[in-house]
């Protein structure tokens, strides 16, 4: 078994998009009150294929003997006022196929997003994990991820 990771080409856009889509079908099983089934294949394809060529931004693919099983999508902000974060990195997606688990794709695309941090003066990664995912939230925390924040939803009334 042969396992890479590297830059996504616009030729990848369409296989990231499954996988985004995979994230997002993930997302809605945990909370369909919270996350919104909003994405299409269409428009997952032309967002991460548009971002290969952004200067602060890397979609990065995981290869196994030259078949993409997985991605990760970071970007950098000198200043982010909302977050109350400066020179901070923030990994928004990373996906791997399930039969590309406990392979390496994983950590490898974690590497490789700490990499673009670094590349680009960051002084952290930050990244959300649903409450739900515990494989994740465990993945991170191995991987010396700590918890900050917690985010939470109201469900408004229909009425007053």
């Amino acid at each position: 078994m042969s396992l890479s990771v590297r830059r996504a080409e616009p030729a990848d856009a369409k296989r990231v998009a499954e996988f985004a889509m995979k994230l997002v079908e993930q997302h809605v099983a945990y909370d369909a009150l919270r996350f919104a089934r909003i994405a299409t294949l269409e428009g997952m394809t032309s967002f991460y294929g548009g971002q290969a060529k952004v200067a602060n931004a890397a979609v990065i693919v995981a290869e196994i003997d030259g078949g993409v099983v997985g991605f990760a999508y970071v970007t950098y902000e000198e200043k982010n006022y909302a977050e109350l974060a400066t020179t901070s990195a923030r990994l928004h997606d990373i996906y791997v196929d399930a039969a590309a688990r406990h392979t390496g794709a994983g950590k490898a695309l974690v590497a490789a997003s700490v990499a673009f941090a670094r590349q680009h003066g960051a002084s952290k990664l930050m990244l959300n994990v649903a409450v739900k995912n515990g494989e994740a939230n465990e993945f991170f925390g191995k991987r010396g991820f700590r918890p900050t924040m917690t985010e939470m939803t109201l469900k408004l009334p229909d009425s007053l």
